[in-house]
């Protein structure tokens, strides 16, 4: 927990997950509870706990997002994601979470699929190395459903990556598919205004057709052989 004047207090990452798991499961079961693991400085907190190099409590999604590595098509026509480093801490404590089996669902429910998070995982590890996905992916939730300057879950990491696997179980090319989406989106908004210049937009959509194109491919493949 942080202090009364908000400073961000170092705590144990594995007590804060256990903590929240908790609270999202009484959400679950119908109870009332106290929201203030969303603050802002228990935010803070949980960024502190977990290693991150940048508190989120209270910065916009247009200053956690950045420029994507440079062995991502080079860094050209892509659009700004979390960095690499930060969502690495999320997806690996989401993967441990997800191995046990029960911490995110339901007792009456099959507990979730362990290999949902593989498609993101370094390929030393046994993914396929798409951490990029996993990084627009947590952007495109903390820019959605934001009101009086702050998003659904108050940028709370885990709270947004939750999110991000909620889409994954439905697909796991999702992200994929939905950058396709968003610029051909971007790009017929625009067209719609005078003397409109799409140009940089089409290079980006031929780039995420590109990677979306591969994917599939590559998923069909490992079917084929399978």
């Amino acid at each position: 927990m942080g202090d009364a004047a908000g400073t961000p207090v170092a705590c144990d990452i594995q007590v804060s997950i256990s903590e929240l798991v908790d609270i999202l499961k009484r959400i679950d079961s119908g109870e009332t509870v106290c929201t203030s693991f969303m603050s802002r400085s228990e935010v803070n907190n949980f960024c502190l706990a977990a290693g991150f190099n940048r508190l989120w409590g209270g910065m916009i999604e247009s200053e956690i997002a950045c420029r994507p590595d440079p062995d991502f098509y080079n860094g050209v026509n892509t659009p700004n994601v979390v960095p690499k480093n930060e969502t690495e801490i999320i997806v690996k404590l989401l993967k441990d979470e997800i191995v046990k089996g029960t911490t995110f669902t339901p007792d009456n429910q099959e507990p979730f699929k362990t290999d949902v998070l593989n498609d993101f995982l370094p390929k030393a590890d046994g993914g396929l190395g798409y951490i990029w996905e996993y990084q627009f992916g947590l952007k495109v939730e903390l820019e959605h459903g934001r009101t009086r300057g702050a998003n659904v879950t108050n940028n709370h990491p885990l709270l947004t990556g939750i999110i991000v696997i909620a889409h994954l179980t439905e697909d796991t090319l999702y992200y994929a598919r939905l950058w396709v989406m968003e610029v051909e989106g971007e790009i017929f908004n625009l067209k719609l205004l005078p003397e409109a210049d799409t140009t940089d937009l089409e290079a980006e959509l031929a780039i995420a057709r590109q990677h979306l194109a591969a994917r599939e491919a590559e998923k069909l493949s490992k079917k084929t052989t399978a």
